[in-house]
């Protein structure tokens, strides 16, 4: 057999193929509209619009426009809470409380949690979990949204800022400050910045440029690690 009847031979037999394929995916389709219809003569005509994840969603995941699409749902079998079309602005942006099939309707009971803060994160910035104390973390009084200076000791005991105009993004302080606040201006006479302030802090998480974020963590774990408030910081 020479090679031109080989190619010849080749070339039918992928005709073949992609012609199969193509009555097999309209038989499919076919049959997806049969069973539609079917299940409309059965529950009744009345539809509604409804979204529907395109494939299965972990829980935890933030929906995006992309992963849901709008689909015709038979009234009746409706689950209690399913979020309808016209719901799509209204759920972008938030995350998935609990895992969702794919093609299953969403309901609202599953998609209920916003975004969390650190899905903001910008490019660049890794999210940096410390240890620290009232010692190395201004008296304690950290608040969300402060921007500060990571003083840091290398090998030979020199102090050297490590970064600058870094975020604290949250602290164990955040939460107990308003606890705190109405006690401490009674008894202590205000803190650092005359709020009184929580001295009870343990951890604190930076936005950190990622290729500082392993010397951060290195100096935080030597103990050597200290948040400052320089000159013309915010909070």
């Amino acid at each position: 057999m020479s090679n031109r009847q080989r190619m010849v031979i080749a070339l039918a037999c992928a005709t073949v193929a992609v012609l199969l394929l193509g009555l097999f995916l309209q038989r499919s389709a076919t049959a997806a509209q049969r069973n539609e219809r079917a299940l409309l003569q059965r529950y009744g005509g009345q539809t509604v619009q409804v979204l529907v994840a395109r494939k299965d969603l972990a829980a935890g995941t933030v929906l995006a426009a992309g992963l849901l699409k709008e689909q015709s749902w038979p009234t009746i079998l409706l689950p209690e809470g399913t979020l309808l079309a016209r719901d799509r602005a209204t759920i972008l942006g938030k995350r998935t409380t609990a895992w969702v099939a794919g093609g299953e309707p969403l309901a609202r009971r599953r998609v209920l949690q916003a975004e969390k803060s650190l899905d903001a994160l910008a490019r660049g910035l890794s999210a940096v979990t410390i240890s620290t104390d009232a010692v190395h973390a201004l008296g304690g009084e950290v608040t969300d949204g402060m921007r500060v200076t990571l003083m840091g000791a290398g090998t030979g005991g020199v102090v050297a800022p490590l970064a600058t105009n870094i975020e604290v993004l949250s602290s164990n302080a955040s939460g107990a400050g308003d606890k705190a606040g109405s006690s401490s201006s009674s008894s202590s006479g205000g803190g650092l910045f005359g709020a009184g302030g929580g001295s009870d802090i343990s951890w604190v998480t930076l936005a950190v440029p990622t290729p500082q974020a392993a010397q951060v963590i290195s100096a935080a774990q030597s103990g050597k690690l200290w948040l400052v408030l320089q000159n013309g910081g915010t909070r």
